[in-house]
């Protein structure tokens, strides 16, 4: 008990709530009792509200038995001192952790006591070194989620509960009294290499232009007229209503006074006419909203859905008059406090729009729950009826799983193109993810001013830093680099022709991949050169295969300098190569460089920069077509 007797939390108590726990208060962060057999958490942010986290301790033993017979009492007691302890105790950064952490730990704590069950073990304490190697052991054969056995990130999860037990042994009626992985990290012990951590993606390009030009459209020409077809159908149901006419009857109703009005949205191929159209309307441009946010900003699902009204705010700037415009707003991971850590985003005029519309979509609803958040809609299967006034059904924020269903119905209204022949999954975090992405690998000189803004800045970050930047960002970054010079690679071994100075040395050294495991092959040699550190600079007019001495950029030991690297340097460049993927760009760049010599009236240096650039264009042009030429002939004489 001398745990759960010393727990405390900086968790701010939300208004309605309890007070905060008393020191000896051992369930504080609990709705439920301490013996209840199912633990109810209390919210640790307001986003849990509607589906509060539970764990139950009534899960059977493979001896038959459920783990909340008396006869493990005492390490069921141990058990739920541990989850109370990782609950108001990080290992990294010993600040009090989210309650949806706890649970997964409890997951981890679950099949522990499992295996102790049908090893003969009843105690934390008996499990020396011999055993806790037979139940990583039996970890790696446990089968994983559409695998053979658990992914070594899986196992390094349930690593870090050992070192909990130990870590916290004294403050634990049972604990580890031997230090599990002694000189070893846990990522060591589990075998996890860098190619095995699974990392959300970003948005190809292809698809994330036209994702976020559909989007910023609807938010700015689509949003009124919808706004407007909304009234109409509120308007026509709510008098229909007073005629005491039954669920149908209101729906034509609402119906005939929608084609009446025939508003037309900018972008969809026919007016709002039906009650289905209105309800497609209205959630794509909530997706729309989600997106322009996303993509522009930059913040998590929590951080987007918990947003209030009148969150859009100025600020004085730091260095001149001009003032900033911002979103206010709060950050949960990571963060024990109900209401999260206060943060602000820099906002764009497309992502201050789109706050306005969600100011105006979400009005009634937070008129009638008596709340601020922009995000409130019927918790129940959406439909136009949500629009009725007040809105019938209870009105909460929305989950992931339906935010995540929304977007994928978004992309599919738009007609997104496909991505390698198939259409593009989007999910709720690419967008912060392309954000971070554009904006780390154009210019990475502004690394700190990033972190700050996505919220990268705390605790844990700060203690292993260092001034200036942001270690983990930093880390995001470099492995985002890593990903994106392995996939060129990749690509300039298999493409028919290069173009461009690197182009041709590459071309004439680049080893011949063959047979049923090319596309294999491929990969594994594209990773050697990046593990040797030949890692490529990666842009829209072509490729870097960087050597300081070559650079025509003036770059240094570090990389080519961002302030000198534009297409013309790069062009004349010893590093450069290109490839048909490229030729787009370079084609745009021969009509507009045409178009400029057609006005007569540039001054002549301008003409004479102007003709320069559109020789660089077309000798890249030829390039590239003669070694597409040259792979046609040669696979046609084999």
């Amino acid at each position: 008990m001398r745990a759960a007797a010393g727990l405390q939390t900086s968790s701010r108590t939300p208004k309605g709530r309890a007070g905060a726990h008393a020191p000896d208060d051992r369930a504080w962060f609990l709705d439920s009792r301490w013996h209840d057999p199912v633990w109810i958490f209390k919210p640790t942010n307001a986003l849990e509200e509607a589906k509060p986290v539970r764990v139950d301790w009534r899960f059977k033993l493979p001896s038959g038995h459920v783990f909340v017979e008396p006869r493990y009492a005492r390490l069921l007691h141990s058990s739920k001192q541990l989850i109370a302890l990782i609950r108001s105790r990080s290992l990294s950064t010993g600040l009090a952790q989210r309650a949806s952490t706890a649970a997964g730990y409890f997951m981890y704590l679950r099949e522990l006591v499992r295996w102790m069950d049908q090893a003969g073990f009843t105690r934390f304490a008996d499990l020396d070194a011999t055993a806790l190697l037979r139940f990583q052991r039996s970890l790696a054969q446990r089968p994983g989620t559409r695998r053979d056995a658990l992914a070594p990130t899986t196992v390094q999860k349930y690593l870090y509960l050992l070192t909990y037990l130990h870590r916290f042994c004294d403050e634990l009626d049972d604990g580890l009294r031997i230090d599990p992985f002694p000189g070893r990290s846990h990522g060591e012990v589990a075998g996890v290499r860098d190619a095995d951590i699974r990392r959300w993606p970003y948005t190809p390009q292809a698809v994330a232009v036209p994702l976020i030009q559909g989007a910023i459209g609807l938010v700015s020409h689509g949003a009124a007229p919808i706004l407007q077809a909304r009234d109409v159908y509120a308007a026509a149901t709510s008098a229909a209503n007073q005629r005491g006419c039954l669920i149908d009857a209101c729906t034509n109703a609402a119906t005939r006074a929608l084609q009446h009005a025939c508003i037309e949205v900018p972008g969809q191929p026919r007016p709002v006419l039906t009650v289905d159209d209105l309800a497609l309307s209205i959630d794509m441009l909530y997706a729309a909203c989600f997106v322009v946010i996303s993509y522009l900003v930059g913040p998590r699902l929590s951080e987007i859905l918990y947003l209030e009204a009148g969150c859009v705010q100025r600020r004085a700037g730091t260095v001149s008059d001009d003032e900033v415009t911002v979103i206010v707003g709060a950050i949960f991971k990571h963060q024990p406090e109900y209401t999260g850590r206060p943060h602000e985003w820099v906002a764009p005029p497309p992502a201050v729009a789109a706050i306005a519309v969600l100011e105006a979509l979400s009005a009634g609803h937070r008129t009638q729950a008596g709340c601020p958040q922009l995000w409130l809609r019927r918790r129940q299967t959406p439909g136009a009826t949500e629009w009725q006034r007040p809105c019938p059904g209870a009105l909460g924020i929305p989950s992931a799983e339906r935010m995540r269903s929304l977007l994928q119905r978004f992309a599919a209204w738009l007609g997104l193109p496909l991505h390698e022949g198939k259409a593009w999954q989007l999910a709720t975090h690419q967008g912060r993810k392309t954000f971070a992405r554009f904006a780390a690998l154009r210019d990475g000189s502004a690394l700190f001013a990033l972190a700050q803004h996505l919220g990268h800045r705390e605790r844990a970050v700060t203690d292993y830093g260092y001034a200036g930047s942001d270690y983990r960002l930093n880390q995001e970054i470099e492995v985002e680099i890593l990903e994106q010079s392995a996939a060129a690679w990749e690509h300039m071994l298999a493409t028919p022709g290069l173009g461009g100075r690197a182009g041709a040395e590459i071309m004439a050294k680049r080893p011949r991949f063959r047979g049923a495991r090319l596309k294999q092959d491929l990969k594994s040699y594209a990773r050697l050169l990046v593990d040797a550190g030949l890692v490529l600079g990666v842009c829209d007019w072509g490729f870097c295969v960087y050597r300081e001495e070559h650079s025509a950029c003036l770059g240094n030991a570090i990389g080519p300098n961002p302030a000198r690297r534009e297409p013309s340097a790069c062009a004349r460049c010893k590093n450069f190569a290109v490839s048909n993927q490229h030729r787009p760009y370079w084609v745009e760049q021969v009509r507009r460089h045409e178009a400029l010599l057609d006005e007569s009236a540039l001054p002549l240096q301008t003409l004479r920069i102007a003709r320069e650039r559109l020789g660089e264009a077309r000798s890249l042009i030829r390039a590239i077509d003669a070694t597409n030429k040259e792979a046609r002939d040669g696979a046609r004489n084999r």
